[in-house]
């Protein structure tokens, strides 16, 4: 009896499962595995480590060259005062009244100063351009970068120097109805 008492026991308890790793999951990890040594490896090959770069020889300084926190003396220069231009760009005519000035470099004040003086004609007139075919949102911009960049470029372009001009100022944009 104890026999068949020990046997319906057996019975009656679950029979525990061993868990295994399917046969699939192992061929995946190895493959996974096998993939990634070859990849390194075939890329180590092939790669041959860092190089050197190219223009840097031994024994060069690469501190060597101008001091960038170096302050270069600069001049202002007025290109326009009081001028006023007109944009009908936005559906009512708006009369624009500004200043501009350049900075140049201390050294290039007289030759910059000729230069605009002889052509202040045909530089206003290229302002004036500018203007009267902007958009009203470029001539709104807080720091109005666009019409900064866009009068330097016409600038150098007449100068023909794209170093000379190292900013435009414009401390004065009052835009005011007109008619």
């Amino acid at each position: 009896m104890a026999e068949e008492a020990a046997a319906a026991g057996e019975e009656s308890q679950p029979k525990k499962k061993k868990f295994k790793i399917p046969t699939t999951a192992i061929i995946v990890l190895v493959v996974a595995v096998v993939e990634g040594l070859a990849f390194y490896g075939v890329t180590s090959f092939l790669g041959g480590g860092p190089q050197a770069a190219h223009g840097i020889e031994d024994g060069d300084d690469y501190t060597a060259g101008d001091d960038p926190t170096q302050i270069v003396e600069t001049a202002e220069i007025e290109l326009l005062s009081r001028f006023k231009v007109p944009n009908d760009k936005r559906g009512q005519a708006f009369m624009y009244d500004l200043d501009v000035y350049i900075k140049v470099p201390a050294a290039e004040k007289e030759a910059t100063t000729a230069f605009v003086a002889s052509r202040a004609g045909e530089i206003s007139d290229r302002i004036a351009r500018i203007i009267r075919a902007s958009d009203p949102p470029m001539l709104h911009e807080p720091e109005l970068k666009t019409l900064r960049l866009k009068i330097r470029h016409v600038l150098n372009e007449l100068i023909g120097d794209t170093d000379t001009i190292l900013e435009i100022l414009i401390p004065r944009c009052v835009p005011m109805r007109a008619g």
